[in-house]
């Protein structure tokens, strides 16, 4: 099998982060961050802001904050929720007196680009000042710019640089896949999402993954659109029933009313049928009748081509003993010239003939021979006569056959008719209550239900309609699946490696993953542990679910980067999920996957958890930043009684990385 290269796209590496009076952060409202290669963890102690900060640079690289429930639905639409989100996310978070001047920088190059956004806080779709560079010279500076434009700009240019197909792709990515945060929304058990994830990691094509987007969320509104015709049509039977009961009411409900109205529209339905299958016997008669017609009208053409060609053969190549004048002569004894007759005529002709001249003219006769065309035409003509003539037999015996069921269909309509008649005639008593009812049905309340049932019948069409569109979609989309499907075994050598082993760090054991197609969805990832498919966030503990997800977004983050520009991941530490006993895995985790080139920004408690430890004592002060968030806010009583462990905690893991406490 050829193995194909991953898609390669180029992610943002952050380098610098700037607050500007970002009052969350009282004692430290213009922080200015540098973000060094490697790791660099934020630590602090609860509500000190650790997640705000990871919301914030997200906001200032997207323009919008990773929204809570992340439902997906497709990559525009949960950018649309993300914006709306961020537009309330600062809200309490900054003081009123600093609303109009908080903003976030952020600095970060992609390949050899660098870029420079500056955003107001509470200015969603908008960008104070940007700066683009590569190799050292100015590409775009907004100083003529509308916030409104710099936005535009910077969307456009850095999917370019990226590679992919639409700004909104990488907001998907940056937000489901790069980012880890407080939510813990988990990419392993969120099908849309990791579906749509899918395309573009393993897909190669960023329109693939945009068109598998686009299908994806065609199928669901089509399908949505049936669901509704549905319901509006059930709405509308439910109606047609309550004004037929009501009709009903009109009249006495008795047993015997009911089967006499029962009866009469059993018959009522038996004289239609039989008169509209007695019409359209004798429509086919009519066809019959014409069909004869026709073939006697072939026969009679065929036959007379035939007389004429015959008629031709005689006279161009027959001899004189067998021309008609002369075969007349001898039979009849009788001269057709002199109108002479006896024997003798007969005897004379005779005589000529064998002498070998002409009875006539005495001029002696030529042999002569047949015309192979000739008789080829007239076999022809004899083929084609006889076809003819068992068409005609054929239209006949159909006609024929044609007749005889008229017959009985008009027979028919006399018996349905007869029985309706006799049963009048014994029900006549009842029939006129029942006819009374029914006569209300002529009026305009039988306009009404003609009208509903009309609807109903419209909404079931377009119903049929929108489940028709649905299922094109899906075709479409089944057949990109089954392209991602193959360039997702062409990629397992590569991918699975990656995941395996850094899951492996945290777990201890080997866990397999594959790609699985089926169900509404169409496909996604699945794990299996000790041979045990684990389809379900229940059939994990909760560190296992966290922190396998974790190394799946590790992986696909190695796997899809371009080595010259890898991704950045963003994890708010689940660590008090943890046991003691994988806290120093975990560490061995995040350690192992910056080792391989990637950049972590993190957060995390100051506790007595090894998993930072760890990670100081692999990574070393040269791949780990410590940044102690203690020193941003006030604490709380209860935090600045506790101010003692912070700084040993702290001491501990600055041990651990190898510098001076």
């Amino acid at each position: 099998m050829n193995i194909s290269s991953p898609p390669r796209f180029g992610f943002p590496c952050v380098e610098r982060v700037q607050l500007h009076d970002f009052s969350l952060y009282s004692r430290e409202p213009n922080t200015r961050l540098a973000l060094d290669s490697g790791v660099t963890c934020l630590a602090g102690a609860n509500g000190i802001g650790k997640s705000t900060f990871l919301c914030t640079v997200n906001f200032a690289l997207t323009g919008a904050i990773p929204e809570p429930s992340r439902d997906f639905l497709s990559a525009p639409a949960y950018f649309a929720k993300a914006k709306e989100y961020a537009s309330t996310f600062f809200e309490g978070r900054i003081n009123e007196t600093d609303r109009d001047t908080a903003a976030v920088t952020v600095s970060f190059t992609v390949r050899k680009r660098q870029y420079s956004v500056k955003r107001a806080l509470f200015s969603v779709g908008a960008i104070e000042e940007l700066r683009i560079c590569e190799d050292g010279v100015l590409v775009h500076n907004s100083e003529d710019a509308t916030a409104e434009q710099n936005d535009e700009y910077y969307r456009a240019d850095l999917c370019k640089a990226i590679g992919l197909n639409s700004f909104e792709q990488f907001v998907m990515l940056q937000h489901f896949l790069f980012t880890f945060d407080e939510s813990r929304h988990l990419v392993f058990w969120d099908r849309p999402a990791s579906a749509a994830l899918l395309y573009v990691c393993f897909g190669g094509d960023p329109h693939d993954a945009a068109r598998a987007d686009h299908l994806n969320r065609e199928m669901e509104r089509a399908g949505s659109r049936g669901r509704n015709y549905q319901f509006q049509a059930t709405n509308l039977t439910k109606r047609i029933d309550t004004l037929e009961a009501s009709v009903k009411g009109t009249t006495e409900n008795s047993l015997e009313g009911d089967q006499a109205e029962a009866k009469y529209r059993e018959l009522t339905a038996a004289v239609d049928k039989a008169t509209a299958e007695s019409d359209e016997a004798e429509a086919l008669v009519s066809e019959a009748e014409l069909k004869v017609i026709d073939a006697n009208a072939e026969v009679l053409n065929r036959r007379a081509a035939y007389e004429k060609a015959f008629e031709r053969f005689m006279l161009g190549s027959a001899t004189p003993d067998r021309h008609p004048l002369i075969t007349s002569a001898i039979a009849d004894c009788h001269c057709p010239v002199c109108r002479n007759d006896g024997e003798h005529v007969a005897q004379a002709i005779r005589a000529r003939l064998e002498a070998k001249l002409c009875p006539i003219c005495a001029s002696t006769i030529q042999p002569t021979a047949l015309d192979p065309a000739v008789s080829d035409q007239l076999s022809q003509l004899d083929l084609a006569l006889a076809q003819a003539k068992r068409a005609l037999d054929a239209a006949t015996d159909a006609k024929a056959r044609i007749e005889r069921a008229a017959a009985a269909k008009r027979e028919a309509v006399k018996s349905t008719r007869e029985a309706m008649r006799v049963f009048e005639e014994s029900n006549r008593a009842v029939l006129e209550g029942i006819q009374g009812r029914l006569a209300l049905l002529d009026g305009p309340l039988a306009e009404t239900l003609e009208a509903f049932r009309k609807a109903r019948q419209d909404l079931s069409a377009q119903r049929d309609l929108a489940y028709a569109e649905r299922d094109r979609f899906r075709d479409d989309l089944r057949s990109l699946q089954r392209n991602l499907e193959q360039k997702y075994i062409e990629a397992e050598s590569q991918f699975v490696p990656k995941f395996k082993s850094l899951a492996k760090a945290f777990l201890g054991v080997d866990l397999d993953i594959t790609l699985v197609t089926g169900g509404a969805i169409g496909l996604h990832l699945q794990i299996e542990m000790r041979g045990n498919a684990r389809r379900k966030e229940s059939q994990l503990s909760e560190s296992q679910r966290f922190f396998v997800d974790i190394a799946l977004r590790m992986a696909l983050a190695q796997y899809v980067s371009d080595p010259d520009s890898r991704a950045m991941l963003f994890i708010d530490t689940p660590e008090g999920s943890l046991d003691i006993a994988y806290e120093d895995r975990a560490g061995q985790m995040f350690a192992e996957f910056v080792k391989s080139g990637h950049a972590l920004l993190m957060t995390a408690n100051i506790n007595s958890s090894k998993l930072l430890t760890t990670l100081a004592k692999v990574c070393t002060s040269e791949s780990m930043t410590l940044v102690q968030m203690t020193h941003w806010t006030e604490l709380s009583d209860v935090q600045q009684r506790a101010s003692d462990l912070f700084r040993d905690a702290f001491a501990d893991i600055n041990s651990a990385l190898g510098a001076s406490v």
